[in-house]
């Protein structure tokens, strides 16, 4: 009992501290250290979430943009037209991160990493209602390809679904969708309706706050079912690669759509009761 008390105390003084410099300075076996945790002290190891470093002023701009959506947007029904979008790549599944060399000697066995790894770059679109996307990206996003995808197919996809003069689009604040170009298509198909970054020249009807991931729902609802997915399968190649993304937005749900959705607007309130602090943690 002396012993487990001792690993608690230096559990809680300490509880980023590796388990070999614990066991050092207790004196104490790493075995019989890592039994006292799992049994008596029902103490587990977490990984940390990384997550973007916030200034005091970006954490004021989060709380002044989450508390805007959520006066503008009251009800279940004005938020179910929130377009939330993000872009992301997406790799090959890396089948070798298992791979191990069974030898009695050091063979000095090495793998090479790919320069320019195979993956397909993706649009996509939310609301709790509607997924709209994968639009794949030929090449990288800038600004003539962000403007193609907005002028010759989400305005289409959108206008088909009948949401096109309804719908408030939502993107960061990255060049490709601050471009001159970009804000004069903006204006034109969401007059009064998008979100995204500001400027005193151009204002934006809602500015959406920088370094600012945790609020959008393919960032945290999305990507990571996606990539699981994806990473389940071999892709040999950009075609099977993009089919078993294809694939794996077949299997998101209406269900789980809303779910996701909730989770948004619930990390928008989370960032408005911690004075726009990061939600990740909160989320639980």
């Amino acid at each position: 009992m002396e012993t487990c008390a001792a690993v608690a105390a230096s559990i809680e003084r300490s509880p980023v501290k590796s388990t070999r410099k614990r066991s050092s300075e207790l004196g104490v076996p790493r075995s019989t250290m890592r039994d006292h945790t799992k049994k008596h002290l029902n103490v587990r190891p977490y990984r940390p979430t990384f997550v973007n470093e916030l200034s005091d002023g970006d954490m004021d701009r989060r709380y002044e943009s989450c508390r805007a959506l959520l006066d503008i947007f009251s009800n279940a029904v004005s938020r179910s037209k929130v377009l939330f979008s993000d872009e992301c790549a997406i790799y090959r599944s890396a089948r070798d991160r298992n791979v191990v060399f069974w030898s009695k000697e050091n063979p000095n066995f090495t793998q090479e990493l790919e320069h320019n790894p195979m993956h397909v770059t993706i649009w996509v679109g939310m609301t709790s209602d509607y997924l709209i996307g994968p639009y794949f990206f030929n090449g990288s996003v800038n600004v003539t390809s962000y403007s193609e995808m907005l002028e010759t197919w989400l305005i289409s996809q959108l206008r088909d679904r009948g949401l096109l003069d309804d719908v408030g689009l939502q993107h960061h604040g990255s060049p490709a969708h601050f471009a001159l170009s970009v804000r004069d298509v903006l204006n034109e198909s969401f007059p009064g309706r998008s979100i995204g970054r500001g400027s005193p020249t151009s204002p934006t009807p809602l500015p959406w706050p920088p370094r600012s991931p945790d609020l959008t729902t393919p960032d945290n609802s999305l990507w990571g079912i996606i990539k699981g997915r994806v990473a389940a399968r071999r892709n040999n190649n950009n075609e099977d690669l993009r089919r078993a993304v294809e694939d794996a937005f077949r299997t998101i749900t209406p269900k789980m759509l809303r779910r996701m959705s909730q989770r948004t607007w619930k990390c928008i309130r989370l960032c408005v009761q911690h004075q726009g602090a990061h939600t990740d943690s909160l989320d639980m």
